[in-house]
């Protein structure tokens, strides 16, 4: 315990903190068939990062609608689901791509490459609540009117080692997505407009994490550009 917090203020020299000092330091010689996926991390949640690794977060550290979100979603699940411990309330989320979404409540923001275990993955397409999402929350609306779009989220869940070698990825004018590749399995969706990765492992470890960007405030978007290089590590900030 002792020597995991000098590590970590060995890193701070009183004025910044040397990010590369404390995450990343696997990142190259994880096993060569993890994958790479990518999060966003608040400036708070970042520091418990850098301390303890990437964990699920307890019910007090989310969000009240976010975690309204997810209690509401797991209550759908279809049984081959629960029967394979798949759940958004106990799962790290990830996608697979460095353009991240953006959650309005979140300040300044850090973009993180995690490289993880595909074993522990699951996908599922997002499109089909997205919109739903403000209405579930509404007072006086029964969530059994949406029962179909959030069973048709679940029917999309797959395992990410599937999702990796059966889908390609698109950019064009009416945005990016995954197209189900030639000699995919029927079954399959032909399209995941939004994927969301589901990383069922309760930590992953700083050693795995590191920092590709960092992001204003949502206010200070439109007003403001920002520079990015997914192939840049960033240190001292």
């Amino acid at each position: 315990m002792a020597e995991r917090y000098n590590n970590f203020l060995g890193a701070f020299d009183g004025w910044t903190l040397d990010w590369n000092a404390v995450l990343g330091l696997g990142f190259e010689s994880a096993p060569e068939h993890w994958v790479t996926v990518y999060r966003e991390c608040s400036i708070d949640e970042l520091a418990r990062v850098a301390r303890d690794g990437l964990r699920v977060p307890s019910a007090d550290l989310r969000h009240p609608d976010n975690r309204q979100e997810m209690e509401l979603l797991d209550r759908f699940r279809p049984r081959h689901i629960t029967d394979k411990g798949i759940s958004r309330l106990k799962a790290i989320y990830a996608v697979p791509t460095p353009l991240t979404p953006r959650f309005a409540y979140k300040r300044e923001r850090a973009i993180l490459a995690m490289k993880v275990d595909p074993i522990d993955g699951y996908v599922g397409d997002m499109d089909f609540i997205t919109a739903l999402i403000p209405f579930i929350n509404a007072r006086g609306r029964s969530v059994e009117q949406y029962h179909g779009a959030l069973r048709r989220y679940w029917d999309s869940v797959i395992p990410l080692t599937r999702f990796y070698r059966n889908y390609q990825h698109l950019e064009t004018d009416h945005g990016s997505h995954w197209v189900k590749k030639r000699g995919a399995a029927a079954r399959l969706p032909q399209t995941y407009f939004s994927p969301e990765i589901l990383l069922m492992t309760p930590i992953i470890n700083k050693q795995h994490v590191r920092i590709i960007r960092w992001e204003p405030e949502v206010e200070s978007l439109s007003s403001r550009d920002w520079w990015s290089d997914p192939e840049e590590v960033w240190g001292e900030v």
